[in-house]
Protein backbone atom coordinates (compact mmCIF):
# COMPACT_ATOMS: atom_id res chain seq x y z
CA UNK A 1 0.00 0.00 0.00
CA UNK A 2 1.33 3.66 -1.14
CA UNK A 3 0.77 5.06 2.14
CA UNK A 4 2.72 2.68 4.03
CA UNK A 5 6.14 3.73 1.91
CA UNK A 6 8.15 5.39 4.20
CA UNK A 7 8.14 9.34 4.90
CA UNK A 8 11.99 9.36 4.30
CA UNK A 9 11.86 7.18 1.00
CA UNK A 10 9.07 9.90 -0.56
CA UNK A 11 11.11 12.86 0.82
CA UNK A 12 13.80 11.90 -1.52
CA UNK A 13 11.35 10.97 -4.28
CA UNK A 14 9.44 14.72 -4.22
CA UNK A 15 13.05 16.66 -4.27
CA UNK A 16 14.45 14.73 -6.82
CA UNK A 17 11.18 15.36 -8.74
CA UNK A 18 11.26 19.32 -7.68
CA UNK A 19 14.55 19.23 -8.94
CA UNK A 20 13.72 17.94 -12.41
CA UNK A 21 10.88 20.20 -12.36
CA UNK A 22 13.20 23.19 -11.41
CA UNK A 23 15.32 22.61 -14.32
CA UNK A 24 12.54 22.25 -16.62
CA UNK A 25 11.52 25.98 -15.90
CA UNK A 26 15.42 27.02 -15.73
CA UNK A 27 15.42 25.53 -19.27
CA UNK A 28 12.17 27.64 -20.14
CA UNK A 29 14.59 30.87 -19.02
CA UNK A 30 17.65 29.52 -21.00
CA UNK A 31 18.27 26.80 -23.07
CA UNK A 32 21.14 26.96 -25.69
CA UNK A 33 20.41 23.76 -26.76
CA UNK A 34 17.35 21.73 -27.05
CA UNK A 35 15.82 24.76 -30.15
CA UNK A 36 18.67 24.02 -32.40
CA UNK A 37 17.52 20.52 -32.30
CA UNK A 38 14.01 21.02 -33.42
CA UNK A 39 14.45 23.81 -36.14
CA UNK A 40 12.09 22.97 -39.02
CA UNK A 41 15.02 22.27 -41.37
CA UNK A 42 15.58 19.44 -39.50
CA UNK A 43 14.56 15.80 -40.10
CA UNK A 44 14.09 14.29 -37.04
CA UNK A 45 10.70 13.02 -36.25
CA UNK A 46 9.13 15.28 -34.45
CA UNK A 47 9.49 17.68 -37.24
CA UNK A 48 8.33 16.00 -40.31
CA UNK A 49 4.58 16.73 -39.16
CA UNK A 50 5.74 20.28 -39.45
CA UNK A 51 7.06 20.08 -42.83
CA UNK A 52 3.94 20.19 -44.38
CA UNK A 53 1.36 22.92 -44.75
CA UNK A 54 -0.43 22.96 -41.67
CA UNK A 55 -3.40 25.23 -42.12
CA UNK A 56 -4.62 27.98 -39.42
CA UNK A 57 -7.35 30.35 -40.18
CA UNK A 58 -7.46 29.38 -44.12
CA UNK A 59 -3.30 29.94 -43.73
CA UNK A 60 0.10 28.43 -44.09
CA UNK A 61 1.27 28.40 -41.13
CA UNK A 62 4.67 29.07 -39.93
CA UNK A 63 5.98 27.61 -37.19
CA UNK A 64 9.86 28.31 -35.97
CA UNK A 65 12.57 26.21 -33.91
CA UNK A 66 10.84 25.51 -30.15
CA UNK A 67 12.06 24.42 -26.71
CA UNK A 68 11.48 21.11 -25.48
CA UNK A 69 10.81 22.80 -22.14
CA UNK A 70 7.44 23.43 -23.24
CA UNK A 71 6.92 19.91 -24.94
CA UNK A 72 7.86 18.09 -21.75
CA UNK A 73 5.59 20.74 -19.76
CA UNK A 74 2.51 20.09 -22.01
CA UNK A 75 3.08 16.92 -23.54
CA UNK A 76 3.88 14.75 -20.36
CA UNK A 77 3.91 16.30 -16.96
CA UNK A 78 0.04 17.12 -17.56
CA UNK A 79 -1.19 13.88 -18.57
CA UNK A 80 1.17 12.03 -16.27
CA UNK A 81 -0.43 13.64 -13.25
CA UNK A 82 -3.89 13.02 -14.57
CA UNK A 83 -2.91 9.15 -15.18
CA UNK A 84 -1.12 9.22 -11.70
CA UNK A 85 -4.35 10.83 -10.01
CA UNK A 86 -6.46 7.96 -11.73
CA UNK A 87 -4.66 4.44 -11.37
CA UNK A 88 -2.76 5.57 -7.95
CA UNK A 89 -4.99 8.22 -6.49
CA UNK A 90 -4.84 11.08 -4.27
CA UNK A 91 -2.19 9.52 -1.54
CA UNK A 92 0.37 9.05 -4.29
CA UNK A 93 -0.11 12.38 -6.05
CA UNK A 94 -0.02 14.30 -2.67
CA UNK A 95 3.39 12.69 -1.26
CA UNK A 96 5.30 13.47 -4.68
CA UNK A 97 4.13 16.96 -5.62
CA UNK A 98 6.83 19.67 -6.46
CA UNK A 99 4.49 22.65 -5.64
CA UNK A 100 3.18 20.80 -2.45
CA UNK A 101 6.60 20.25 -1.32
CA UNK A 102 7.67 23.75 -2.06
CA UNK A 103 4.31 25.15 -0.11
CA UNK A 104 6.21 23.54 3.17
CA UNK A 105 9.04 25.43 2.98
CA UNK A 106 7.93 27.72 5.58
CA UNK A 107 7.33 25.19 7.76
CA UNK A 108 10.20 23.05 7.29
CA UNK A 109 12.10 26.69 8.17
CA UNK A 110 10.11 27.30 11.52
CA UNK A 111 8.85 30.59 10.03
CA UNK A 112 4.94 30.50 9.82
CA UNK A 113 2.84 33.26 10.50
CA UNK A 114 1.13 32.67 14.26
CA UNK A 115 -1.95 34.27 15.32
CA UNK A 116 -2.63 35.34 18.96
CA UNK A 117 -5.59 34.24 21.39
CA UNK A 118 -6.04 35.07 25.22
CA UNK A 119 -7.21 32.01 27.53
CA UNK A 120 -10.93 33.02 28.90
CA UNK A 121 -9.55 31.63 32.50
CA UNK A 122 -5.90 32.84 33.00
CA UNK A 123 -6.26 35.83 30.64
CA UNK A 124 -3.06 34.66 28.90
CA UNK A 125 -1.82 35.61 25.80
CA UNK A 126 -0.63 32.57 23.59
CA UNK A 127 0.30 32.04 20.24
CA UNK A 128 -0.88 29.37 17.74
CA UNK A 129 -0.49 28.39 14.04
CA UNK A 130 -2.68 30.67 11.62
CA UNK A 131 -5.54 28.35 9.78
CA UNK A 132 -8.31 29.16 7.40
CA UNK A 133 -11.72 29.54 9.51
CA UNK A 134 -14.17 26.94 8.25
CA UNK A 135 -16.68 29.50 8.65
CA UNK A 136 -14.87 32.32 6.57
CA UNK A 137 -15.66 32.92 3.24
CA UNK A 138 -12.65 31.29 2.04
CA UNK A 139 -13.71 28.59 4.24
CA UNK A 140 -16.67 28.33 2.37
CA UNK A 141 -16.00 28.95 -1.09
CA UNK A 142 -12.59 27.97 -1.67
CA UNK A 143 -13.94 25.17 -4.24
CA UNK A 144 -14.94 27.83 -6.59
CA UNK A 145 -11.79 29.97 -5.87
CA UNK A 146 -9.48 26.99 -6.88
CA UNK A 147 -11.91 26.35 -10.14
CA UNK A 148 -11.94 29.97 -10.86
CA UNK A 149 -8.02 29.88 -10.28
CA UNK A 150 -7.95 26.64 -13.00
CA UNK A 151 -10.16 28.58 -15.49
CA UNK A 152 -8.15 31.60 -15.77
CA UNK A 153 -5.11 28.93 -15.78
CA UNK A 154 -6.20 27.27 -18.86
CA UNK A 155 -7.71 30.61 -20.64
CA UNK A 156 -3.70 31.54 -20.23
CA UNK A 157 -2.18 28.71 -21.32
CA UNK A 158 -3.93 29.47 -24.61
CA UNK A 159 -3.46 33.02 -24.70
CA UNK A 160 -0.04 33.33 -23.54
CA UNK A 161 2.05 30.55 -22.48
CA UNK A 162 1.08 27.28 -24.48
CA UNK A 163 4.27 28.04 -26.84
CA UNK A 164 5.84 31.03 -25.33
CA UNK A 165 8.27 29.53 -22.38
CA UNK A 166 9.58 32.80 -20.89
CA UNK A 167 5.83 33.57 -20.32
CA UNK A 168 5.35 30.21 -18.71
CA UNK A 169 8.36 29.92 -16.77
CA UNK A 170 7.43 33.45 -15.23
CA UNK A 171 3.35 31.85 -14.51
CA UNK A 172 4.97 28.90 -12.76
CA UNK A 173 7.55 30.85 -10.73
CA UNK A 174 4.86 33.29 -9.62
CA UNK A 175 2.86 30.00 -8.77
CA UNK A 176 5.73 28.62 -6.51
CA UNK A 177 6.20 31.97 -4.93
CA UNK A 178 2.77 32.32 -4.10
CA UNK A 179 2.57 28.66 -2.98
CA UNK A 180 5.44 29.45 -0.52
CA UNK A 181 3.49 32.47 0.34
CA UNK A 182 0.09 30.84 1.50
CA UNK A 183 2.41 28.14 3.33
CA UNK A 184 4.10 30.98 5.19
CA UNK A 185 0.41 32.24 5.90
CA UNK A 186 -1.44 29.33 6.64
CA UNK A 187 -0.62 25.95 8.56
CA UNK A 188 -0.87 22.74 7.32
CA UNK A 189 -1.47 22.18 3.21
CA UNK A 190 -3.69 25.06 3.24
CA UNK A 191 -2.11 25.64 -0.45
CA UNK A 192 -3.41 22.30 -1.38
CA UNK A 193 -6.82 22.83 0.15
CA UNK A 194 -7.89 26.10 -0.46
CA UNK A 195 -6.00 27.60 -3.02
CA UNK A 196 -4.29 25.22 -5.81
CA UNK A 197 -6.31 25.07 -8.93
CA UNK A 198 -5.21 21.64 -9.25
CA UNK A 199 -6.60 20.78 -5.93
CA UNK A 200 -10.60 20.43 -8.16
CA UNK A 201 -8.85 18.04 -10.61
CA UNK A 202 -6.89 16.15 -7.81
CA UNK A 203 -10.32 15.23 -6.18
CA UNK A 204 -12.27 14.59 -9.47
CA UNK A 205 -9.90 11.93 -10.68
CA UNK A 206 -8.79 10.38 -7.46
CA UNK A 207 -12.22 10.40 -5.19
CA UNK A 208 -13.92 8.34 -3.66
CA UNK A 209 -10.53 6.37 -4.66
CA UNK A 210 -8.13 5.76 -7.06
CA UNK A 211 -7.44 2.02 -8.84
CA UNK A 212 -4.77 1.29 -6.90
CA UNK A 213 -4.97 3.38 -3.70
CA UNK A 214 -4.95 2.09 -0.37
CA UNK A 215 -8.35 1.10 1.41
CA UNK A 216 -10.90 3.47 2.75
CA UNK A 217 -10.55 4.12 6.70
CA UNK A 218 -6.52 4.90 6.58
CA UNK A 219 -4.58 7.66 6.57
CA UNK A 220 -3.38 7.33 3.44
CA UNK A 221 -1.42 10.93 2.93
CA UNK A 222 -1.66 12.57 6.27
CA UNK A 223 0.99 14.82 6.90
CA UNK A 224 4.01 13.22 8.78
CA UNK A 225 6.92 14.24 10.19
CA UNK A 226 10.12 11.59 10.70
CA UNK A 227 11.93 11.92 14.15
CA UNK A 228 15.72 11.82 14.85
CA UNK A 229 15.35 8.09 15.74
CA UNK A 230 13.72 7.64 12.55
CA UNK A 231 10.09 6.89 13.57
CA UNK A 232 7.34 8.63 11.35
CA UNK A 233 5.05 11.20 13.31
CA UNK A 234 1.75 12.67 12.59
CA UNK A 235 2.05 16.30 11.74
CA UNK A 236 -1.42 17.11 11.07
CA UNK A 237 -2.74 20.59 12.22
CA UNK A 238 -6.27 19.78 11.58
CA UNK A 239 -6.08 22.88 8.81
CA UNK A 240 -9.79 21.11 7.11
CA UNK A 241 -12.50 19.17 8.28
CA UNK A 242 -12.82 15.87 6.54
CA UNK A 243 -9.35 15.53 4.94
CA UNK A 244 -8.76 14.79 1.83
CA UNK A 245 -5.25 13.30 2.82
CA UNK A 246 -6.65 11.46 6.20
CA UNK A 247 -9.44 9.78 4.75
CA UNK A 248 -10.10 10.65 0.69
CA UNK A 249 -13.95 8.86 0.95
CA UNK A 250 -15.14 10.00 3.54
CA UNK A 251 -14.28 13.24 2.58
CA UNK A 252 -16.03 12.34 -0.24
CA UNK A 253 -19.32 11.55 0.98
CA UNK A 254 -19.28 14.05 3.45
CA UNK A 255 -18.78 16.84 0.59
CA UNK A 256 -20.88 15.27 -1.98
CA UNK A 257 -24.10 17.15 -0.99
CA UNK A 258 -22.58 20.17 -1.62
CA UNK A 259 -23.36 22.54 -4.25
CA UNK A 260 -20.14 23.45 -5.28
CA UNK A 261 -19.44 19.79 -5.45
CA UNK A 262 -21.59 19.86 -8.57
CA UNK A 263 -20.54 22.38 -9.91
CA UNK A 264 -16.81 21.76 -10.26
CA UNK A 265 -17.18 18.15 -11.29
CA UNK A 266 -19.82 18.84 -14.12
CA UNK A 267 -18.01 22.15 -14.91
CA UNK A 268 -14.71 20.66 -15.27
CA UNK A 269 -15.60 18.51 -17.78
CA UNK A 270 -16.89 21.18 -20.03
CA UNK A 271 -14.14 23.05 -19.14
CA UNK A 272 -11.46 20.15 -20.81
CA UNK A 273 -14.04 19.56 -23.72
CA UNK A 274 -14.05 23.64 -24.38
CA UNK A 275 -10.59 23.89 -24.17
CA UNK A 276 -9.76 21.22 -26.69
CA UNK A 277 -12.62 22.23 -29.01
CA UNK A 278 -11.30 25.69 -29.06
CA UNK A 279 -8.37 24.78 -31.10
CA UNK A 280 -10.39 23.70 -33.84
CA UNK A 281 -13.04 26.59 -33.76
CA UNK A 282 -9.55 29.04 -33.81
CA UNK A 283 -7.62 27.02 -36.73
CA UNK A 284 -10.61 25.63 -38.42
CA UNK A 285 -9.93 22.24 -38.36
CA UNK A 286 -7.73 19.26 -36.42
CA UNK A 287 -4.29 19.28 -37.63
CA UNK A 288 -3.35 22.54 -36.15
CA UNK A 289 -3.73 20.54 -32.30
CA UNK A 290 -2.71 17.09 -33.04
CA UNK A 291 0.46 18.09 -35.54
CA UNK A 292 1.37 20.18 -32.57
CA UNK A 293 1.88 23.67 -34.36
CA UNK A 294 0.38 25.47 -31.35
CA UNK A 295 3.44 24.59 -29.60
CA UNK A 296 6.14 26.35 -32.44
CA UNK A 297 4.34 29.72 -32.19
CA UNK A 298 7.19 32.09 -30.84
CA UNK A 299 4.19 35.29 -31.85
CA UNK A 300 1.83 33.89 -29.50
CA UNK A 301 1.21 36.89 -27.45
CA UNK A 302 0.82 39.22 -30.52
CA UNK A 303 -2.32 36.85 -31.62
CA UNK A 304 -4.31 37.67 -28.57
CA UNK A 305 -6.22 40.53 -30.74
CA UNK A 306 -6.56 38.99 -34.02
CA UNK A 307 -9.48 37.15 -34.90
CA UNK A 308 -10.26 34.02 -32.55
CA UNK A 309 -12.65 31.70 -34.42
CA UNK A 310 -12.27 30.39 -37.59
CA UNK A 311 -15.94 28.77 -38.74
CA UNK A 312 -17.03 27.47 -41.99
CA UNK A 313 -13.95 29.54 -43.89
CA UNK A 314 -14.35 32.53 -42.36
CA UNK A 315 -13.08 34.28 -39.78
CA UNK A 316 -15.19 35.58 -36.91
CA UNK A 317 -13.83 39.33 -35.90
CA UNK A 318 -13.98 38.72 -32.34
CA UNK A 319 -10.64 39.17 -30.62
CA UNK A 320 -9.13 35.91 -28.51
CA UNK A 321 -8.80 37.61 -26.13
CA UNK A 322 -12.88 37.45 -25.73
CA UNK A 323 -13.46 34.20 -27.59
CA UNK A 324 -11.02 31.77 -25.44
CA UNK A 325 -12.69 32.73 -22.20
CA UNK A 326 -16.49 32.74 -23.90
CA UNK A 327 -15.78 29.28 -25.47
CA UNK A 328 -14.55 27.74 -22.21
CA UNK A 329 -16.78 29.56 -20.20
CA UNK A 330 -19.94 28.42 -22.32
CA UNK A 331 -18.56 24.87 -22.26
CA UNK A 332 -18.26 24.60 -18.71
CA UNK A 333 -21.76 25.97 -18.05
CA UNK A 334 -23.45 24.20 -20.73
CA UNK A 335 -21.57 20.79 -18.72
CA UNK A 336 -23.39 21.97 -15.60
CA UNK A 337 -26.47 22.27 -16.99
CA UNK A 338 -26.78 19.01 -18.34
CA UNK A 339 -25.04 17.59 -15.21
CA UNK A 340 -28.11 18.83 -13.14
CA UNK A 341 -30.50 18.19 -15.63
CA UNK A 342 -29.38 14.78 -15.74
CA UNK A 343 -29.79 14.14 -11.86
CA UNK A 344 -33.00 15.67 -12.31
CA UNK A 345 -33.89 13.14 -14.91
CA UNK A 346 -32.44 10.23 -12.97
CA UNK A 347 -34.45 11.19 -9.61
CA UNK A 348 -37.84 11.09 -11.65
CA UNK A 349 -36.47 7.89 -13.44
CA UNK A 350 -35.75 6.20 -9.68
CA UNK A 351 -39.14 7.44 -8.31
CA UNK A 352 -41.31 6.14 -11.37
CA UNK A 353 -39.36 2.30 -11.26
CA UNK A 354 -39.19 2.52 -7.28
CA UNK A 355 -35.86 2.14 -7.21
CA UNK A 356 -35.48 4.15 -3.87
CA UNK A 357 -31.95 5.38 -4.95
CA UNK A 358 -31.10 8.32 -2.47
CA UNK A 359 -29.71 11.66 -3.93
CA UNK A 360 -26.48 10.81 -3.08
CA UNK A 361 -26.32 7.45 -5.24
CA UNK A 362 -27.54 9.17 -8.02
CA UNK A 363 -25.09 12.13 -7.91
CA UNK A 364 -22.51 9.73 -7.17
CA UNK A 365 -22.78 7.30 -10.44
CA UNK A 366 -23.54 10.02 -12.26
CA UNK A 367 -20.56 11.52 -10.79
CA UNK A 368 -18.69 8.10 -11.97
CA UNK A 369 -20.17 8.46 -15.32
CA UNK A 370 -18.47 11.88 -16.35
CA UNK A 371 -15.07 11.21 -14.58
CA UNK A 372 -15.25 7.96 -16.60
CA UNK A 373 -16.06 9.97 -19.82
CA UNK A 374 -13.65 13.13 -19.29
CA UNK A 375 -10.54 10.95 -18.00
CA UNK A 376 -11.16 8.83 -21.89
CA UNK A 377 -11.89 12.43 -23.56
CA UNK A 378 -8.58 14.36 -22.65
CA UNK A 379 -6.34 11.58 -23.49
CA UNK A 380 -7.67 11.29 -26.82
CA UNK A 381 -5.80 14.96 -26.87
CA UNK A 382 -3.76 14.96 -24.09
CA UNK A 383 -0.11 14.40 -25.39
CA UNK A 384 -1.37 13.16 -28.76
CA UNK A 385 1.20 15.27 -30.79
CA UNK A 386 3.64 12.85 -29.21
CA UNK A 387 1.83 9.71 -28.84
CA UNK A 388 1.69 9.94 -32.68
CA UNK A 389 4.99 9.72 -33.10
CA UNK A 390 5.02 6.27 -32.10
CA UNK A 391 4.63 3.31 -34.00
CA UNK A 392 1.29 2.60 -34.87
CA UNK A 393 1.41 -0.52 -32.69
CA UNK A 394 2.97 1.15 -29.67
CA UNK A 395 -0.30 3.81 -29.90
CA UNK A 396 -2.97 0.87 -30.00
CA UNK A 397 -1.45 -0.19 -26.51
CA UNK A 398 -1.37 3.28 -25.14
CA UNK A 399 -5.37 3.40 -25.94
CA UNK A 400 -5.84 -0.01 -25.05
CA UNK A 401 -4.53 0.77 -21.37
CA UNK A 402 -5.62 3.82 -20.79
CA UNK A 403 -9.02 2.33 -21.75
CA UNK A 404 -8.31 -1.00 -19.20
CA UNK A 405 -7.69 1.10 -16.47
CA UNK A 406 -10.07 3.42 -16.39
CA UNK A 407 -12.57 0.34 -17.13
CA UNK A 408 -11.48 -0.95 -13.92
CA UNK A 409 -11.73 2.37 -11.70
CA UNK A 410 -14.88 2.67 -13.47
CA UNK A 411 -16.00 -1.17 -11.84
CA UNK A 412 -14.56 -0.55 -8.38
CA UNK A 413 -15.92 2.83 -8.19
CA UNK A 414 -19.51 2.38 -9.18
CA UNK A 415 -21.05 0.51 -6.55
CA UNK A 416 -19.53 2.33 -3.68
CA UNK A 417 -21.77 4.11 -1.44
CA UNK A 418 -22.39 5.67 1.78
CA UNK A 419 -23.85 2.64 3.60
CA UNK A 420 -20.94 0.26 2.13
CA UNK A 421 -18.62 2.83 3.36
CA UNK A 422 -19.60 3.17 6.70
CA UNK A 423 -20.39 -0.53 7.15
CA UNK A 424 -16.93 -0.97 6.42
CA UNK A 425 -15.87 2.03 8.80
CA UNK A 426 -17.59 -0.02 11.88
CA UNK A 427 -16.45 -3.56 10.76
CA UNK A 428 -12.35 -2.63 10.54
CA UNK A 429 -10.37 -0.36 12.58
CA UNK A 430 -9.10 2.77 11.52
CA UNK A 431 -5.70 1.67 11.31
CA UNK A 432 -5.75 -1.69 9.76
Amino acid sequence: MLFRIPERWMHWVRCLLTFAWLVIIASLLYDPLTHVQTKLNQTSPPVQLANSCIHVQGKCFSGRSYSLGTTLMWGVIIPASIFVLLVFGHELWRRICPLSFLSQIPRGLGWQRQSQWKRSKTGKQHYKLAKVNSKSWLGKNYAYLQFGLLFIGLCGRILFFDADRLVLALWLLLTIAFAITIGYLYSGKTWCNYFCPMAPVEKIYSQPSGLFSSKAHMSQSMCRIVLPEGKEQSACVACQNFCIDIDAERAYWEDLKKPQEAFVRYGYGGLVIGFFVYYYLYAGNWEYYFSGAWIRQSHQMATILSPGLYLFGHQINLPKLITVPMILGGFTAIAYILGRFAEKQAKVYSRRHNLYLSSDIIRHRIFTIYTFGIFNFFFIFAGRPLILLLPLWMQYIYNSLLLLLSTLWFYKTLPRSPHLYFHESNTKPFSS
